[in-house]
């Protein structure tokens, strides 16, 4: 099992909670962490070079993602190409790499990690939403292709979750009153929970679904 975005957040604690379970576990991050692969998921050969190291998988968590905040007036090209470079191309490379690597005959589960925000926009996040909309949709079709070969391909879509990404926002107290407001359960996640809808995706519990992006975001997708 590999999962990318590994040395904080979600995927820091997709890691935990997958070792828990008893997977076999491979981190990897762009700053890794001792004992994680370097990897940044923009780069072609670098995938390469990491899943030539890990070998056979049979799951693979496309968690490494950004979210910078600004108008669209006030972006720069370069800042919304980044997004779409590590949200979407890193998670297409993943998926690439792992289905031209899957064993015929051998069963397998992708997730990645999407947003609420791929469906409910919000201002100031506009190259982020575009890029989760992305991944949301890549997901569907990836399924549609990695079927045959025995693959599962979902996301999960968190609402606001307690991770560095969103330190700066959750420190302010507009802003985090704001969150609490929003979500129809009254809180934030914690990373923990997050991953433990990755787990169950991945896991054979789940072996019927493909194609869906699961919602974990208190209930602001059924509150829009």
């Amino acid at each position: 099992m590999l999962v990318t975005g590994a040395a904080s957040g979600i995927g820091a604690e997709t890691c935990r909670v997958l070792a828990e379970n008893h997977w076999n576990v491979v981190a990897a991050d762009a700053n890794p962490d001792e004992g994680a692969l370097e990897l940044d998921v923009t780069e072609e050969a670098a995938w390469d070079h990491v899943l030539d190291e890990v070998g056979s998988l049979t799951g693979l968590v496309n968690c490494a993602g950004i979210r910078t905040r600004g108008a669209i007036v006030d972006v720069p090209v370069s800042e919304f190409e980044r997004h779409l470079q590590v949200n979407v191309v890193g998670t297409w490379l993943g998926i690439r790499g792992f289905l031209r690597r899957h064993r015929e005959g051998a069963i397998g589960a992708i997730v990645n990690v999407s947003s609420v925000n791929a469906e409910i926009a919000v201002p100031g996040q506009a190259h982020y939403v575009a890029s989760k909309g992305a991944v949301s949709a890549l997901t569907r079709a990836a399924a549609v292709e990695a079927a045959p070969q025995g693959v599962r391909v979902n996301a999960v879509a968190p609402g606001p979750v307690r991770t560095p990404m969103t330190a700066e926002r959750l420190g302010d107290p507009d802003q985090a009153a704001w969150l609490d407001a929003r979500v129809p359960m009254g809180r934030v996640a914690e990373p923990a929970e997050i991953a433990e809808a990755i787990a169950y995706l991945l896991s054979e519990k789940a072996s019927y679904i493909n194609g869906e992006v699961l919602f974990a975001d208190g209930g602001w997708h059924g509150h829009a």
